[in-house]
């Protein structure tokens, strides 16, 4: 039988909803032998109040805000066995999140319930409810 895991994408944005995710996609990696892409999408209108400060003169935006979000999740990634690869991204969220699962031909998107506060979910709307809506692979949510 063929497996049905081989890629997985989990989408972290610093919340602890998608650190929850990540340890979640990681055990299903680990169980069914996938490769992950733990993907980071910077948001194009950022930053927002209690979302992510600006960052410094001089610092390029994207991988400023992907570092900031990156050091809370890396002891996670250092503890695993799972192969990943990092992505970094910009643009909206949820459509980069299909984005990408459609290119990379993902098997599964393992995916936080919920951001960072109600002031980012009603901006961007919720990502994980796009996700589910408009992936091209299936969608677990993580609450």
């Amino acid at each position: 039988m063929e497996k049905l895991i081989q890629k997985l994408i989990i989408p972290i944005d610093g919340s602890p909803s998608s650190a929850k995710a990540l340890e979640f996609g990681l055990a299903i990696a680990k169980a069914s032998n996938a490769v992950c892409y733990v993907v980071e999408v910077i948001e194009d209108f950022g930053p927002l109040p209690g979302y992510y400060d600006a960052a410094p003169p001089g610092k390029d935006r994207v991988k400023w805000i992907s570092e900031q979000r990156f050091e809370k999740i890396h002891p996670i990634l250092d503890e695993t066995s799972v192969k990943w690869n990092r992505v970094v991204l910009e643009g909206y969220p949820a459509e980069e999140i299909c984005k990408l699962a459609e290119r990379e031909k993902a098997d599964l998107i393992v995916i936080g319930s919920r951001g960072h506060g109600i002031l980012g979910r009603f901006i961007m709307g919720s990502v994980s409810d796009r996700v589910v809506h408009y992936a091209p692979c299936s969608v677990t949510v993580v609450r």
